[in-house]
Parts: structure tokens; sequence; C-alpha cells
């Protein structure tokens, strides 16, 4: 009996599906506490991804400033290498110049020619024997910084005086300050005959401000300088009205005052 063409079409599903039985996974068994670390994990999971997440931002930039750090320090030196090389290349030209310092100092440590050996012996039996300040030092003693001599030396063809000139600083006694701080305060347009007022205003004011701040209230003694500068002004009496026999009361007085005025007249 030959195949028809549904079971000829159909035969490969039909393979498929016994393949299939044949490897077919009889149970399927859950881990139960795996299953509820999973269910009642997602907030500590939550915290791990952003702990974890805070830990590689802290990395990232100390990274950073180690870079940074090593890309100062590289400059730096470059810098420093460049401006030795150029100081070389001064040198190597004959342009380097000696400070005025340096060359003094080279001066002093190279033995002088000039002096000769007798002057030496006589320097050597001085520091031996010291008998004392010579006369030429103490008059050449220095007279403090209040009292000094600038010799100031002018080598400019257009300057007003040629040569040397010298200046003498000395202090100047102040013979008066009263009237110099009367005169800085007219000024400053500031007026001293109320110093003294501004003064206990301001004493004033710093009290109050100190009782407020440690909470005491000394209400006696605001009584006392507030009654020696300022009069109490009078308590403004209450309006009322008056009442039905204070009101027949006064008119009773009212005529009998207008009768005994007619009476004597």
């Amino acid at each position: 009996m030959p195949r028809e063409n549904r079971d000829i079409l159909t035969g490969g599903r039909k393979y498929a599906q016994k393949q299939a039985k044949k490897h077919r996974v009889e149970e399927v068994v859950f881990d139960k506490d795996a299953r509820v670390e999973y269910l009642t994990g997602f907030h500590k999971r939550k915290l791990a991804r952003q702990k974890h997440a805070k830990e590689f931002i802290e990395e990232q930039e100390r990274k950073n400033r180690l870079e940074e750090r090593a890309r100062i320090r590289q400059e730096r030196k470059d810098k420093v290498q460049q401006r030795l090389q150029e100081l070389q290349q001064l040198k190597d030209g004959g342009q380097f110049v000696v400070s005025e310092s340096e060359s003094e100092g080279e001066n002093d440590d190279a033995p002088d020619s000039s002096v000769t050996d007798e002057e030496v012996k006589d320097n050597e039996d001085e520091e031996s024997e010291w008998t004392g300040f010579s006369e030429d030092f103490k008059k050449k003693k220095s007279r403090g910084i209040l009292k000094r001599k600038q010799v100031y030396v002018a080598t400019d063809a257009n300057a007003p005086v040629v040569g040397e000139t010298v200046v003498t600083v000395e202090a100047i006694d102040n013979g008066n300050p009263i009237e110099e701080l009367a005169a800085i305060a007219k000024a400053n347009q500031v007026d001293l005959t109320k110093s003294e007022s501004v003064l206990n205003d301001s004493l004033k004011r710093a009290r109050q401000y100190a009782r407020l701040v440690v909470g005491h209230n000394d209400s006696e003694e605001e009584s006392d300088t507030d009654s020696n500068k300022r009069p109490k002004k009078p308590k403004k009496k209450k309006f009322r009205y008056l009442s039905k026999s204070e009101r027949k009361t006064n008119r009773f007085k009212e005529k009998s005052k207008k009768r005994a005025q007619r009476d004597r007249d």
C-alpha cells in the first residue's frame, strides 16, 4: 500500500517529537535555599552594585590624581632642564654675568695682595691683646635708625641736582597731639564733642547685647539709666463711658454752678 503525501510530509515532525520524548527531563528539582535567597536578595544585590560602582569611581579618581601628579612633576622637570640648557648656552657664549654679591664673596675669600706683612703682624698683635674699644670706633658708633644720613648720587645729566645729595632723616617730636587729633577729626568730618555720648551709647548697646546673649534681664539697672536720661511720660487716662448715676450727678453740679453764678450777678 503506497504512503500518502501527508504521511511523507509529516514524517520529520513525528521523528522530532519521538527524539524529544527520549531525552525528556523526568523531574525538575528546585533548591529551596537558593530560591529564597534570590527572591529576598534584591535590595542586598542593589547595595552591592552601588558599593562596587563607588569603589570603581574612587579607584578611577585615585588613578587620575596619580597621573596628574606625574604630569606636573614631568613638566617641572622639563622646565628645569630647559632652564639649565639656556644657562649653559649663555655660559658657553660668554653672556653669563656673575652677580655682585657672588663676586664680592669671592673677593673676600681671596687673599688681598696689597696688605703687607707688617700690617698682618700688627693685626695679630691687636687680636692677641684686647684693651677695649678704640676712639675711632666710639666716634663711628651708629646713631640709630631714628637719625641717619642717606647719600644719593645722580648720574643722569638731565637731573635737577647733579652729583651727590646728602639727606639727613631725623625723628620729629609730636609737639601737640591734641591739636593734630582735632585737625585729623575735622578733615574726616568727625565731631569730637560727641565722642563721650557716642562711647556711652556704644557701651549701653554692648551691655544690652551681652544680657540678651546670656539671658539675664536686669530691669532695675535699665530703669535707673532710663530715668536718669529721659523723664517718665504721664500715663494716658483710659476712656470710659459714665454710668447713669454719674451723669445725673454731673448735671446737678453744673446746674448748681450756673444758679450760684446768676445769684452773684
